[in-house]
């Protein structure tokens, strides 16, 4: 029952912010400079109507702007569009009137979604051995050296260290490891290590601080009185039950990296949901780009909502609220 309650909150809470986000962006574009009738490729070609029969080109936009409810009043088009995202009834895009924005996110969002999940597990296949040797090696070199690189990491936006690779492999390195496309494993190498270097840092440093807080408990000096060798203890016991507290932290790094997909796949030309996202708003798609701020701000907030269960569950003493 209390899980029940729990539930019911948090969902109501996801879908008011949820509201929320989708009515400011909306807001954002409609009073930006600029429209998607002048700021595509359909401006040029409707030119010459324009010019030929301004009657026949008021009643073709008149049907256009009817279509997308763009004649409404902006409080009735925010309220339109929050019905039709909330229903899932996303309909057609601007550009590609013709095709189901469902049907052009199939082929773009698992792209996103592997390049997130990929860099989140070299994170953590990266980032927990390096945090576990730090705090092993407390104020030695070896520690300085991984808070450093770990720094490094969180230091360099992903979009930035894509630049970087782009410019290494090439110019310099040519041929090493493709730096545009999308279809093979290797097109995967550069994308998901900029995005993963962040990552890597912070699940580093969290590993760290948590393994030296959960050496110093009772039920560690208890186990070493009692003769536990020192790997044991510190994998079994140690590491184990720092990687309780480190769930906290790798769900939302996911989140924040399918977010952070946006900029990283535009730099490697990787049609992903960064792709979408960005021509959508480039272009003023209002269809397309709320769907997609809809499908960003819904995973953020259902994957913090998971981590909290998983979190619950794991450790019985955290209370949910």
């Amino acid at each position: 029952m209390f899980y029940v309650k729990f539930l019911a909150k948090r969902f109501v809470a996801i879908v008011i912010t949820l509201a929320a986000v989708i009515a400011i962006s909306y807001i954002m574009m409609y009073y930006s400079p600029g429209g998607f009738m002048n700021t595509t490729q359909l401006a040029s070609a409707l030119a010459p109507l324009a010019a030929q029969d301004p009657a026949a080109y008021q009643k073709l936009m008149e049907q256009f702007q009817s279509r997308y409810g763009l004649n409404l009043p902006l409080w009735r088009q925010v309220l339109q569009y929050e019905w039709h995202t909330f229903t899932f009834n996303f309909g057609n895009s601007m550009q590609n009137p013709t095709l189901s924005i469902v049907s052009q996110l199939k082929g773009a969002l698992p792209i996103s979604v592997f390049l997130a999940f990929g860099s989140v597990v070299v994170s953590v296949v990266i980032g927990i051995p390096m945090g576990v040797i730090a705090a092993l090696k407390r104020n030695s070199w070896v520690d300085y050296l991984v808070t450093t690189l770990s720094m490094f990491g969180q230091a360099i936006p992903s979009f930035v260290l894509a630049v970087i690779f782009v410019l290494i492999f090439g110019v310099v390195w040519q041929n090493v490891l493709p730096v545009t496309g999308w279809g093979t494993p290797a097109d995967a190498v550069l994308p998901v290590l900029s995005l993963a270097a962040g990552n890597i840092g912070v699940v580093a440093r969290y590993m760290r601080g948590s393994l030296i807080e959960t050496m110093r408990q009772d039920f560690i000096r208890t186990a070493k009185a009692k003769g536990v060798k020192y790997w044991t203890l510190v994998i079994r016991h140690g590491v184990r039950n720092s990687l309780t507290a480190l769930i906290t932290v790798i769900g939302p790094q996911f989140a924040f990296t399918v977010v952070g997909t946006v900029w990283v796949e535009n730099i490697f030309a990787i049609p992903g949901l960064g792709k979408v996202i960005s021509t959508a708003f480039t272009n003023f798609d209002f269809p397309m780009a709320i769907t997609a701020v809809f499908i960003l701000g819904a995973t953020i907030m259902l994957t913090n909502l998971v981590v909290d269960l998983i979190y619950s569950w794991m450790d019985p003493r955290v209370k949910l609220q």
